[in-house]
This record gives C-alpha cells, structure tokens and sequence, in this order.
C-alpha cells in the first residue's frame, strides 16, 4: 500500500491511537518531495529560453506534480499532527479516568472494611488494653507485698511475657499500653488519644499515660 493511502486510511478513522497517528506522522519525509520541488523548477527554468515548447510544458507537469506531492504531504502531516495531539490528550484522559475509577474503587471497598470490621475490633482492642492495664496493675501491687516481706518469687509482667524487651532497655518505655493510641469514634471507645471523650484506659488519664 502506498503512503499516501495509508495515510488516507488513518485520516478517514477517528478512532486512530497515538501510537499509529505518531508513526505515520514519522513516516512523512518532506525533505526528498522539496528537493524535487526544486530540481523541477530548475529544469523549467533551464527549458525557458532554449527549450521546446512540448518539453517546457511537460516541465510544468512534471513542477505542478512534484508541488502537489510536497503540498499534500506538509497537510497530511499537519492535520496527522493535529490528530496525534488530541489523540495524546483523549488517551491521557482516558488513563487519568481509569486510574480515578480504580482509587475510587479501593477507597469504597476499604471504607466498607472499615465500617465493618474496624469498629468491632477497635472495641476488642480497647477491652483487652483495658484488661492488660487491671492485669499489670495487680501484679505490680502483688510484687510490692511480696517483696516488702522479702520474696523473690515475683509475678513476671504480662506485656514482657508477650513481647520480651532487651534487657538493656526500660520496658515500660515500650509499652503496648503507652504507644496505642486510637482516637475514639461513633460506636468504638479510644485509647490514649487525647481527644475529649477518649477512654483512657487503664493507668491513663485524658490521653496522657501515667507513671508505671
């Protein structure tokens, strides 16, 4: 198939991609179609004076084609150019929209998780923080009677039982009590949020945890 009626073909289709907009626009090489532009109106010019009037006029044809092919070849390109720029713009819309539909769909789907699940097991949470608070509080009191009268077979700490902490560091610093924080909301109690409202928990007090 020739150029000029593949680029025919591509014109005539208004659902043209990019990627083929952009390949036939490289395809169109003016260059060559100008330097025979120019290499005809030499030959004319030459055949002006000294040439026949048979050999002038085809001259003239052979101009007038060479002309129209440079012509029709710049418009092609111009208007497979205009094409290419609405069908980047069109399909960056399109991907733009795509991606707007599957954020929208993520963020539906986790909010519905969240309704869902996140209440239910934000109030889980704050009742067993809660609990471990009254565990830990009774095995500190425990601890205190048994070494005020000089036992040493003390209650190890419920949190360093579940997440041992290296020796070399203060464990309460790291409790699980001390850095939860989850800010109350309709139908689940906070924890440590320092939001009015907010159940403090065991050991707190209006988001600020106290001395362990």
């Amino acid at each position: 198939m020739k150029l000029l009626e593949r680029l025919r073909g591509i014109l005539g289709r208004a659902d043209a991609g990019s990627a083929e907009l952009r390949a036939a626009v490289s395809a169109i090489d003016v260059a060559p179609l100008e330097e025979a532009v120019k290499a005809a109106e030499r030959k004319r010019t030459g055949l002006l004076l000294d040439g026949t009037e048979a050999a002038l006029d085809k001259a003239d044809d052979v101009l007038k084609l060479a002309i129209r092919e440079r012509d029709r070849a710049i418009a092609a390109r111009a208007e497979l150019s205009k094409r290419l720029a609405d069908a980047e713009m069109r399909e960056a819309s399109d991907a733009l929209d795509a991606e707007r539909a599957a954020v929208e769909k993520e963020a539906a789907a986790v909010a519905k998780m969240l309704g869902e699940k996140w209440l239910k097991m934000q109030g889980e949470m704050v009742a067993l923080l809660e609990r471990l608070g009254d565990a830990e509080n009774a095995v500190s009191e425990l601890n205190q009677r048994l070494s005020s009268i000089g036992r040493s077979d003390l209650v190890k700490s419920v949190e360093e039982r579940a997440f041992p902490v290296s020796p070399a560091l203060y464990a309460p610093l790291y409790s699980i009590r001390r850095q939860t924080a989850l800010m109350p909301l309709p139908g689940a109690p906070g924890w440590n949020s320092g939001v009015d409202g907010a159940s403090g928990g065991a050991g707190f007090t209006d988001g600020r945890v106290a001395a362990l």
